[in-house]
Formats: structure tokens, C-alpha cells, sequence
């Protein structure tokens, strides 16, 4: 028979501490929550060797008084909450009081403190579960906490970590929750003795996310702030154009607390249905704040699941919030970027190997040609403007001397003697210069004066107002309507744009689609599975405008179909509608609805390679640009990429 006895305080210790102290990273987690619930405004996170060595953290927080400082390493001491009805309000992040003793258990603490009422500081100090005692120190008010040689007294355990670099990762993604959760405090991490990030403690989210997450992630981020009852919920969501192959940008909080919770996620991804492509997933720092008595955090070890009382008040809450965020005007307009043009090397003329060779106090002065012009508002590279352009024909503007600045809208163009003379000039400074550098100089080319006539100078204006109106450029490959607006060209595929637009009509329509009667009914073959399907879902069709009845074996009569639809494109359209009830039939009413009408919105679009006049290409791109819908298809497409002036003049080397 077998023997029961109990554990003896050390071994229970041990067994306890793999809980809550699984990696150094686990160990960060605990004494960082320690750190926020003691008021610290200022965070250090210092590691060596992927925090196995050492880990130390030092905060600014209140600090422990030197009474208290042995009882902080007893199991289950805490001072957070008292009774058990404090677990059903609990607002700190930890609660339990087991961190500090599971952590001193397997590791060489030492424990640096002070008070505000304290004279000196203390200094406790405790490896392996064992006392070593309490002894003056000095530091100002906070503490600091260095937790050496983890699990240096379990050889077996030290055996499951990874690679020091690995583990180091693992502590970095622990700092980065944690600050991303608080950007009130200043956390700075330092790895290996170099310091990797410091936010700013400013309180503003984005600060914080471009700190620890990095400027592309965080440079074009949709603000999320809504509340619903009592459900609060704040942060930032990435457009639908910035979304990423995986989750991995996703963080949820709870309350100040990072959780890994699927309702969140669920409700998140739920905002987006129909703006991503397939294989995309929103990045996001979101937080839910909510009373402490409608979730249960006392679920996991390691705090990071979540139980709540209303769980879907918490999915709606979440989706809503996502969903007002995304119908932002241009949300989900996409920006077109080219590559970076390669710089050729460019050979150096006689008089500038010259001056290469020249000491500082032997530099020649610069030529008048040469010499800078201050720099002026709104200076930009650009053709000089003229009612002429094609007198420039004979010259290339790289040979020009010195920036023409682009004039004010309520100045004329120049006029042609003007610029003639301009010219002149400019051609006896290159024939000085020849002269000066014993090359023969280059016979100017005298351009004939042309009659002015009056040209349309919309590609010469200056920079417009955001009021600009939208300008119709063209369409090329009978598919892409191109626009100009302010600096910005814009590409729209005319099919999605279109597709948008009706689908957002069927919506505001759903129950009332205009349909049109079939003068001559359209008989559908269809396999018995598909003809079953369709005669199952009868009344979503007809609720879409899609009359349809049994025609006798595996086929349909169509006898009315929406009005935007042509009869050449019914049949394959419920051919379609058939085969998507099969694979989607456990799908919810509504997302079955959904789905009809994209089919619907796709059938009736205005196609790729159709004619169209330049009236309705405008129409169709300013309805799209001025954001009366999102710009994106049903599907989840992008229907605009954007190319700035900008981007454009760095392919032709205009900038600088």
C-alpha cells in the first residue's frame, strides 16, 4: 500500500514556483505588474544572457517599508486584497502574492528599497527560499530588484529553456505588452547592456506603439474610442491596406491587463469581414475597460485568460468600436510606392577634381553659379510655368543653375521675354564656365518665339487646397480610372469601385431590391445538390430580388432577378449563389445574405475592358474619393493606390 506524506516546505516551493516562474520572462512579467500597481511613473528592465543570468527592475514606485519586506517573499501574502470578496473587484494587476515567493524559490534575489518616510534605504537579500537578512543601503524612493542565476537550483528545469537569444526575445515581447498597456509610464528595456527602446510616459498611445512597435506599424493607425453601456473600448486598429499574413500584431488588454482572449480577436476580425484580402489579419492595441465585477480574471496562473460575465456584450462592444473606426473616409485607400531609383555615379569635371585635391584653405570660392539660393517657403523642383511650354525643348532643366520656385496662384504666368532673357543668362554663365576650363563652349540654340495661345494650364498649377476638385486624367488598359487631386495621382479599378457602390445600395435596399420580371423565364441546369440548396434558401433569394421556382428534374425557372442584372449574366450568377450555399451552409443567416449580395454587386458591376465616357468615369471616381463608401470591393480588394508627386519626382531623381 502506498505510503502518503507530506511535502517537505522546499519541494512543495518548487513545485508551486512552475506555476507562475516557467521562464525569465515569466519572471519580468511579475515584477513589472509589481512596479505599475506601486505607482512607479519610470521603469527599467535590464537582462544578460536572456535574463538566466540576471534580470533587474528598477521603478520609482513607493517602495516597500523594511517591516514588510520579509513577509512580501511568504506564499500568498500580498497587500492588494484582503477577503474574498475583493476578488470580485479586483483592480490591480496581481492579486495572489505568489510572484516574489515563487520567484526567490529558484533564483539569488536581492531586493534594494525605499520609502518616502524611511531615513535609508534596505537592502533584503534571499536565495533559494533562504533568508540572508536585511542591511542599510541607499537609493532614492522606489526599488530595485535583481534576480540572479534563475533556476540555478533546479538543473532540470534549466534544461527546457531555449537559446539565451531566444529567451531574451521572449522578455522583449513581455516589455513590450506591458508598456504598450500603460503609456502613462516611461519603460525602458536593456538588453545585453544596450539600452533597445524607452517610451515616453507622455500618456498618448501612439506614442508608445511607434516606440515599441516602429514607425511603419504605427504611421498610418485608425484611432478606435467608443463606449457602450458599460463597455468601454480605445486604442488603435490598422487600416484594411496595412493589415499583415498573420496575428501576430494583436494585442488585447482587459482593464490594464494584456490577455489572449478570442472574443476580442473574433469580434475584431469580424469589423474587418469583407475589407481583407484572404490571409490577412488586423494589427491592433485595444483596449477593453469594463467593471471588475463583469470579468474573472482569477482563471489562469499567468493572468492572461479572461472570464467574462457578458460575453456577448464584450463582442459587440469590441466590433462596433472597430466598425466606426473603419468607416472612416479613405480608411482603406491604398498608397502606391516605387522602388528607390540607384544613383549612378557621376564623374567628376576637371575644376571639381581640382577642388578635391585642395586643402580647406586652399578652397577656390564658390562661382556665382554655383553659389545656393536661400532656401524659400514652398520651394520645389519644377518646370519654369509659361503659356509656352515647348520653348524649353532645346533645354534640360538638370542644366539650370539654380531651383525655379513655383509662383502664387494669383500670379500670372511669365511672360516669354522674361524667361527668354532667363535663358540668355544662363547660357553665358555655361559658355564662362567652358572658357574658364579650356573647353570649347557649345553654340547656343536661339528658340523662335511661338504665338501664345491659350492652353489649358491644369497640369501647371500650383499646389491646391484640400478642396481641390477631382480632376479625370484618363483610363488606361480599359480597366484603371486615373484622377489627379491636389499632389496625388489616383488609380481606381473601375470594376471594384463599382461592385462597392451597388453592394452598398443593396444593403440600404435589403428587402425592398428592385427587381425586374424575366419576359422570358431562364431555365438553370444544376446538380441535385445545388438545385436542393437553392430551393432551401427560396426566401433569402427572394428577399435579394431573385425569383425562383422547380422547373422539374436537377433544374430552376429564374423568373425575376435584380435590376442592375443583365439576363446574360443570370445563369451563371445562381450557378454561383448554388455552389456558395453548399460550402458556406452552416453560415448564419445574415452572412449568407451578405454574400448574396456581393455575388449580386459583382454580376451587375460595370466590367474590365467595358466602355465607358469620361462623364461616368468621374462619377464613378468621385463617389469613391470622396468617400461615400469604403474604398474597397465586397471581396475585400483595394479599389484606389495613391501615388504621390512626391514618390514620383524620387523616380526621376527631382528631390534634393
Amino acid at each position: 500500500m502506498a505510503v502518503i506524506h507530506v511535502l517537505d516546505k522546499h519541494t512543495a516551493e518548487l513545485i508551486a514556483a512552475g506555476e507562475v516562474v516557467e521562464r525569465p520572462a515569466s519572471v519580468v512579467k511579475e515584477l513589472l505588474e509589481n512596479a505599475i500597481d506601486a505607482g512607479a511613473k519610470q521603469i527599467t528592465v535590464s537582462i544578460l544572457r536572456g535574463g538566466v543570468q540576471q534580470i533587474e527592475v528598477a521603478d520609482n514606485g513607493c517602495g516597500i517599508e523594511p517591516d514588510y519586506l520579509a513577509t512580501a517573499f511568504i506564499r500568498h501574502a500580498t497587500s492588494k486584497i484582503a477577503s474574498e470578496q475583493d476578488l470580485d473587484s479586483i483592480q490591480t494587476l496581481g492579486f495572489r502574492g505568489e510572484a516574489l515567493a515563487s520567484i526567490a524559490s529558484v533564483a539569488k534575489i536581492r531586493l534594494l528599497t525605499c520609502t518616502e518616510q524611511d531615513e535609508h534605504a534596505s537592502c533584503y537579500r534571499i536565495e533559494g527560499g533562504e533568508e540572508l537578512g536585511i542591511e542599510p543601503a541607499a537609493r532614492s524612493v522606489g526599488t530595485t530588484i535583481t534576480v540572479a542565476d534563475l533556476f540555478y537550483n533546479t538543473p532540470a528545469r534549466m534544461k527546457f529553456l531555449k537559446k539565451d537569444s531566444s529567451e531574451g526575445t521572449f522578455v522583449a515581447e513581455t516589455v513590450q505588452r506591458t508598456a504598450l498597456s500603460h503609456p502613462e509610464v516611461s519603460i525602458a528595456f536593456v538588453r545585453e547592456g544596450k539600452q533597445q527602446f524607452r517610451t515616453p510616459g507622455s500618456g498618448e498611445l501612439k506614442a508608445a506603439v511607434y516606440t515599441v512597435l516602429g514607425r511603419d506599424f504605427s504611421k498610418d493607425l485608425l484611432t478606435v474610442d467608443s463606449e457602450s453601456g458599460l463597455y468601454q473600448v480605445k486604442g488603435l486598429i490598422t487600416p484594411p491596406r496595412a493589415c499583415r499574413a498573420s496575428r501576430g500584431m494583436q494585442y488585447f488588454y482587459i482593464n490594464g491587463r494584456f490577455v489572449k482572449n478570442r472574443t476580442m480577436m473574433a469580434a475584431l476580425e469580424a469589423a474587418y469581414k469583407g475589407t481583407l484580402m484572404q490571409g490577412k489579419f488586423p494589427g491592433c492595441v485595444l483596449e477593453l475597460t469594463l467593471p471588475p465585477d463583469l470579468v474573472d480574471v482569477n482563471v489562469h496562473p499567468a493572468k492572461t485568460e479572461v472570464r467574462f460575465a457578458q460575453e456577448q456584450d464584450v463582442f459587440n462592444g469590441v466590433y462596433k468600436a472597430a466598425k466606426v473606426a473603419l468607416s472612416v473616409p479613405q480608411a482603406g485607400q491604398q498608397e502606391l510606392k516605387l522602388a528607390e531609383p540607384k544613383e549612378k555615379p557621376v564623374s567628376a569635371s576637371p575644376k571639381q577634381q581640382q577642388k578635391q585635391i585642395l586643402s580647406p584653405i586652399q578652397q577656390e570660392p564658390p562661382t556665382p553659379a554655383e553659389t545656393p539660393l536661400p532656401k524659400q517657403e514652398h520651394q520645389e523642383k519644377i518646370t519654369i510655368t509659361t503659356r509656352n511650354p515647348s520653348v524649353f525643348s532645346s533645354f534640360s532643366s538638370s542644366s539650370l543653375p539654380y531651383t525655379v520656385h513655383r509662383r502664387e496662384p494669383e500670379l500670372d504666368v511669365l511672360v516669354e521675354d522674361e524667361i527668354f532673357s532667363e535663358i540668355e543668362d544662363v547660357k553665358k554663365e555655361e559658355i564662362s564656365e567652358a572658357e574658364s576650363q579650356q573647353i570649347p563652349p557649345i553654340e547656343p540654340v536661339q528658340p523662335k518665339p511661338a504665338p501664345l495661345v491659350q492652353a489649358d494650364q491644369t497640369a501647371f498649377l500650383p499646389k491646391e487646397t484640400e478642396d481641390s476638385p477631382l480632376q479625370l486624367v484618363g483610363e488606361v488598359f480599359g480597366t484603371y480610372i486615373v484622377t489627379q487631386r491636389n499632389q496625388e495621382l489616383c488609380f481606381i479599378d473601375k470594376h471594384a469601385a463599382h461592385e462597392r457602390l451597388l453592394y452598398e445600395k443593396l444593403l440600404k435596399e435589403k428587402g425592398e431590391t428592385c427587381a425586374q420580371l424575366l419576359l422570358a423565364p431562364i431555365n438553370v441546369q444544376l446538380s441535385a445538390e445545388e438545385k436542393t440548396a437553392l430551393l432551401q434558401n427560396v426566401e433569402l433569394l427572394l428577399e435579394n430580388g431573385i425569383e425562383i421556382e422547380d422547373f422539374g428534374g436537377n433544374s430552376v425557372l429564374a423568373r425575376s432577378v435584380p435590376a442592375d442584372i443583365s439576363p446574360d449574366d443570370t445563369e451563371d450568377m445562381i450557378v454561383e449563389l448554388a455552389n456558395k450555399l453548399i460550402t458556406n451552409s452552416k453560415d448564419a443567416l445574415s452572412e449568407k445574405s451578405e454574400w448574396v449580395m456581393h455575388s449580386i454587386a459583382c454580376r451587375a458591376a460595370v466590367k474590365a475592358g467595358d466602355k465607358n465616357n469620361q462623364t461616368e468615369l468621374l462619377h464613378l471616381a468621385k463617389q469613391i474619393m470622396d468617400g461615400e463608401v469604403p474604398p474597397f470591393c465586397p471581396h475585400g480588394r483595394p479599389v484606389i493606390l495613391k501615388l504621390t508627386q512626391k514618390e514620383l519626382e524620387k523616380q526621376f531623381g527631382r528631390q534634393g
